[in-house]
């Protein structure tokens, strides 16, 4: 961080309402590592704000415990407190938390397109990690759909003092669609250590050979390509293991010959991911759209290679360190499956690549964009 930086103490607020639900996501592993890295700079005081019942919070508000760290709660139920938000346009956030903590907050960063309704005098920073609604709006269901209808995302963005982009291609989008500056700031990758292999492969029932694909279920991440792209692949003794929001049943009708070396492991806990990184022989990541694609950085940390889009941002992310195939053809995608696993990889320069993205380094560039709008 520059000196004109620390020498300004600055009160942020932090919209961690991403957390809410627990599981972990791309989004929510952002708000929780970034949040985790920013306040270990004690010269800023932070209030983190959430709203809805406190026991939601508890298994993960440990980790923000800090000297220069208040939490902020609203016991309104989230959803009704985002109507209104969306509605009345009340309560003033930052209003509340000066009458309640006696803070007056400086900028409040919005690390999740979340409704949030502030006074003229705080500031607001945004991120922006993707602008996938726009550009492929028939993969949301209807609800999603309702959702940023109400959201109005062009005016969420252009209303920001500040927007924050994951990724140079989620800057060209953001300038392109909603004709909004913004700056770039990597994410970083970290996975929680400590997991036994052999417990992970027992609990997790995996094969002795296989390759990893790990996603939430939804049209853009194309699953049902790389499965069959796996089938054509025809690779002997490996299977393919499916680890996320999965659902067999929506597999099922997928005309493929050996669905049988297909395992679906569903969700997988945080503390689990790295071992079963580190069991598989290869990472599938090969999305229709990506803002960024985390899961391809914690791939390279554990040194397992990587298939992925060409395109969208992850040739930004991964250089020339990873195989790429085109996302809309199941060829391309068997003929990169081929690929990734025929070569010889050197796993400690893949780790080197990850090692260029980190949350310390997120925090302090984030830190710098909200300083930019007080100072």
């Amino acid at each position: 961080m520059d000196g004109a930086l620390s020498s300004k103490n600055m009160k942020i607020a932090i919209d961690l309402r991403a957390l809410l639900h627990g599981r972990a996501s791309g989004i929510s592993t952002y708000v929780r590592e970034l949040t985790r890295e920013m306040i270990k700079h004690k010269e800023h005081e932070f209030v983190l704000f959430l709203s809805g019942r406190k026991d939601e919070y508890l298994d993960i508000l440990d980790r923000f415990e800090r000297e220069n760290v208040k939490k902020f709660f609203l016991k309104t139920p989230n959803r009704l407190f985002n109507l209104k938000q969306i509605f009345f346009g009340m309560p003033k956030v930052d209003v509340l938390i000066k009458k309640r903590l006696k803070i007056q907050v400086d900028v409040f960063f919005m690390p999740d397109m979340r409704p949030l309704v502030l006074s003229k005098r705080c500031k607001k920073v945004c991120t922006c990690h993707d602008l996938s609604f726009f550009r492929f709006p028939e993969c949301f269901s209807r609800k999603s759909r309702f959702w940023y209808f109400l959201n109005k995302p062009k005016k969420y963005f252009q209303s920001a003092d500040k927007v924050i982009a994951v990724s140079k291609f989620t800057q060209s989008e953001l300038k392109e669609v909603i004709g909004v500056d913004s700056q770039v700031v990597y994410e970083g990758a970290r996975l929680e250590s400590g997991g036994d292999l052999v417990a992970a492969k027992d609990k997790y029932g995996l094969p002795g050979r296989f390759l990893l694909s790990l996603s939430t279920l939804e049209p853009r991440k194309n699953l049902e390509r790389v499965v069959k792209a796996f089938s054509w692949a025809k690779l002997h003794g490996m299977e393919l293991v499916l680890a996320g929001e999965a659902d067999r049943r929506v597999f099922a009708k997928l005309h493929v010959p050996e669905l049988d070396k297909v395992r679906f492991i569903g969700f997988v806990d945080e503390q689990d991911k790295e071992a079963l990184y580190k069991l598989s022989e290869g990472f599938l990541y090969v999305s229709s759209y990506e803002g960024f694609g985390l899961p391809v950085l914690e791939a390279f940390r554990c040194g397992v290679p990587v298939l992925t889009s060409e395109g969208s941002s992850m040739q930004e992310i991964c250089d020339e360190n990873a195989v790429y195939a085109n996302p809309n053809s199941v060829g391309s995608i068997a003929e990169g499956i081929k690929v990734l696993t025929s070569k010889k990889w050197d796993s400690q320069k893949l780790k080197e690549r990850a090692s260029r993205f980190s949350w310390e380094k997120a925090a302090k560039e984030t830190l710098s964009v909200l300083y930019s709008v007080i100072g």
